[in-house]
């Protein structure tokens, strides 16, 4: 079976040495860390000696990163087309890679193996369940221009690590008639305050330090700003993998929340970066 998307491949492509091998035991673990940035159906692909990078982006304002480093897989081989390359990237069609991996349903065991000769060709899964191969190729396209979205541009006051069942159910219940969320970071009470402000009112939501879903506080002055509620909504997919949460706003409103998802292997992380509603 063959599935393709978008830009032409290069002529000759098989016969074309790759630039990436990799294999993964267990393909599952890549589609749920996939389906946790898809909030857009184009993703950018970062190939590095280290692992591979999903990244998606919306509006300019944010964006969600997914990392598997290159010890998730059982075989990891980067071979740079010249030797001061250091990086590899495309655009792919996110819908469909998810669909290829989906294509022998949800379960485990299913193992996938990747390929990628270069600049212009296609991303080649290979997916094998108790002997039954499927393979597919689907077409990438030249990487779009993110925003420059980062945290190092300013100061980073805060930085509160909690437990993410307790995000993960606030999250749940905001009131989704309000445009925006607002992030109330302070080092004296309420700490940690959620708000949202839709057609029944303003509500708010605290988590004080002392509670025990946070894992630690650090907060050297209060910070409040607002995000769009919309942005940041397709998050809870993150937050339903991962077992902890790390919110960081540095002085400028940047907001950042990485999730530790944990694995057979190692742990590995999703990142949202959002940019401020001004």
């Amino acid at each position: 079976m063959s599935m393709s998307m978008s830009m032409q491949s290069s002529v000759g492509e098989s016969q074309a040495p790759m630039l990436l091998q990799a294999r993964l035991e267990d393909a599952k673990l890549m589609t749920k860390l996939l389906k946790a940035i898809a909030f857009t159906h184009e993703a950018t692909c970062t190939i590095l000696g280290a692992g591979i990078k999903f990244a998606c982006e919306q509006a300019k304002t944010v964006q969600a990163r997914a990392f598997l480093h290159k010890d998730l897989f059982s075989d990891y081989r980067f071979t740079p087309e010249e030797e001061d390359m250091d990086v590899a990237e495309f655009k792919v069609n996110l819908s469909v890679l998810l669909e290829c991996l989906s294509i022998f349903g949800q379960g485990d065991g299913v193992a996938l193996r990747l390929s990628y000769a270069g600049y212009g060709s296609c991303l080649n899964l290979l997916l094998e369940e108790h002997g039954v191969v499927t393979d597919c190729s689907i077409r990438t396209q030249e990487a779009d221009e993110f925003a420059s979205i980062d945290m190092r541009t300013a100061a980073i006051p805060t930085n509160v690590i909690m437990k993410s069942d307790w995000l993960a159910e606030v999250f749940s219940e905001l009131d989704t008639t309000s445009t925006v969320i607002e992030f109330y970071v302070a080092p004296t009470a309420p700490h940690f305050r959620l708000s949202t402000f839709g057609t029944a009112g303003t509500s708010q939501i605290d988590c004080p330090k002392t509670s025990d879903k946070v894992e630690s506080f650090q907060c050297d002055k209060p910070l409040k700003f607002n995000y769009k509620l919309k942005l940041l909504k397709p998050s809870e997919k993150a937050l339903a993998l991962a077992s902890q949460v790390s919110v960081r706003i540095n002085e400028e409103g940047i907001l950042s929340m990485q999730f530790l998802v944990e694995t057979d292997v190692q742990s590995v992380f999703i990142e949202y970066l959002c940019l401020p509603d001004n």
